[in-house]
Parts: C-alpha cells; sequence; structure tokens
C-alpha cells in the first residue's frame, strides 16, 4: 500500500466521518494553530483597518472635529478594538472552517477557500452591522488564497 506525503508526513488517506478519504488527520493542536492564526493575523489587519475608518470618520465629522483630543482618541481607540476583535473572529472562523474540511475530505485549497468563504462571508451577511466590513474580509481571504497560491507555486 502505498503512502501519500500531506504536510510533511506520511499519512495514508482513511475514511472520515462522512465515509469521505482524507490524508490529514485532525489533531486539537491543529485546529488550535489554525485559529490562532487567523485570528491573529485578522485582529491585526482589522485594526490597522478601523484606525483607518476612525481617522476618516473623523475628518469627515463635524461634531468630532469640535471634540477633545480625549474623545478622539476614544473614538478611534473604540473603532480600533472593534474591528480588530471583528476581523480576529472572522478570520479564526475562517481557518477553523478551512482546517475541518481539509480532515473531513481534502479536496485540496480551491475548495477549501471556496466553502470557508462562502460560509464565513455569508453569516457576515447576515447581520446588518457586519455587512460593510464584507469586502474588506473578502480582501483578506484573497490575500491569504494568494499566499497559498505564491507558497504552492514556488515549491
Amino acid at each position: 500500500s502505498s503512502v501519500e506525503l500531506v504536510g510533511g508526513s506520511a499519512y495514508g488517506a482513511k475514511p472520515t466521518v462522512f465515509g469521505l478519504k482524507s490524508a490529514v488527520p485532525y489533531t486539537h493542536t491543529d485546529l488550535l494553530r489554525n485559529v490562532a492564526f487567523g485570528c491573529t493575523i485578522g485582529s491585526m489587519t482589522g485594526a490597522v483597518f478601523g484606525f483607518m475608518d476612525g481617522m476618516r470618520s473623523a475628518q469627515d465629522s463635524a461634531v468630532l472635529k469640535r471634540a477633545s483630543n480625549v474623545a478622539k482618541g476614544r473614538y478611534l481607540l473604540q473603532g480600533t478594538t472593534r474591528s480588530g476583535l471583528l476581523f480576529g473572529g472572522v478570520f479564526g472562523v475562517f481557518h477553523s472552517l478551512k482546517y475541518g474540511v481539509r480532515c473531513l475530505a481534502d479536496p485540496g485549497d480551491v475548495v477549501e477557500i471556496t466553502f470557508a468563504s462562502a460560509v464565513t462571508l455569508g453569516a457576515m451577511s447576515l447581520k446588518p452591522v457586519t455587512r460593510p466590513s464584507i469586502p474588506y474580509a473578502g480582501m483578506l481571504i484573497l490575500m491569504d488564497a494568494f499566499n497559498i497560491y505564491m507558497r504552492d507555486s514556488t515549491a
């Protein structure tokens, strides 16, 4: 019987819970690593988006132009924190879904990214508060997909 090399480890494709074949075994450590990566990158990116959006809003708002520097700083901090938490959660969920699909069926990067992004962005579209952030989340997912493409094409 042949053994495939997947992710640097030798595992044979084994049936999963749903009867599909996957050469990637599930481990809590790998799930935690994927979620931590998504949350970290997402929160840093979201904080930058939130800060930039807060600066733009502060410049355009007549009320904030008359506010004290402390009030302006508090407004920027709230927007940065809110956006960082949102994107950290969204990208963490995206990476956990991607890992789950890989463990259940191992269909390849394109299917993993497509499924995880459809579920993640679809969930964001349900709440009116998160809808304006969908283009930014899509851009973050596209950057991740581009990174995977570049990593795999240079190997």
